[in-house]
């Protein structure tokens, strides 16, 4: 049997890439033949949305992997979601609503195998990731079942800018998420993120995130 990840991309910022980080992963797994598919949790169905416009522009048959909605609000229902999760073949991916009360976030991270956590080098962002993280910690030391390896993926990083002080700032950021779990390699902020797909993986986008993803993909 091929191996089982379920993996779960979270933040409770929003605009820092989860989605779309969650997208690009399912991609990358396709591209590296890898089974996959996504569970769209969050309450803008983000995922599913795209997914419905891509169904109008590609053949059904050319999907790549599979793509479904899920109401995430119930915990029962949400831990027999993890339960079924962990009899597929290959990688679950799990895109999470970005609030933090939703009651069933706590059976997907309790259940999950990793919880990546895209995050942005700016104070609104890191102070909201800051208490994230505070959350997350709250859960392992009321469930201690959860066994889930964290990744910090900088995201959306434009290296050009950032002065001496910013660059110490930036450094010292990754140092404290370092303490709590894996700080993979930066994502760039770069236009061709910016055109993702459900169906396909562009060469400018698969450059664009493979020292992360390769990252994830080996230590989770």
């Amino acid at each position: 049997m091929a191996k089982n990840k379920k993996i779960v991309f979270a933040n409770q910022k929003g605009g820092v890439g989860k989605s779309t980080l969650c997208i690009l992963f399912a991609n990358y797994l396709a591209y590296k033949k890898q089974d996959v598919c996504i569970i769209d949790t969050d309450l803008q169905k983000t995922i599913a949305g795209q997914r419905t416009k891509d169904l109008q522009i590609f053949e059904e048959n050319d999907m790549p992997y599979e793509v479904q909605e899920f109401d995430v609000q119930d915990p029962k229902m949400m831990k027999q979601l993890m339960d079924s999760a962990s009899e597929v073949d290959g990688y679950v991916l799990f895109d999470s609503p970005g609030n933090v009360g939703e009651d069933g976030l706590v059976p997907m991270f309790v259940n999950a195998d990793a919880i990546i956590i895209p995050y942005e080098y700016e104070d609104k962002c890191l102070d909201s990731t800051g208490t994230f993280v505070q959350v997350l910690t709250a859960i392992q030391q009321k469930f201690p079942q959860m066994k889930a390896d964290l990744f910090f993926v900088p995201n959306k990083i434009d290296t050009r800018i950032g002065t001496s002080d910013e660059i110490k700032m930036w450094k010292a950021t990754d140092d404290i998420f370092s303490k709590f779990g894996r700080v993979t390699p930066r994502v760039g902020s770069r236009a061709t993120l910016k055109r993702i797909n459900t169906a396909e993986l562009l060469a400018t986008q698969r450059d664009a995130v493979a020292a992360a993803f390769d990252y994830i993909i080996k230590k989770a």
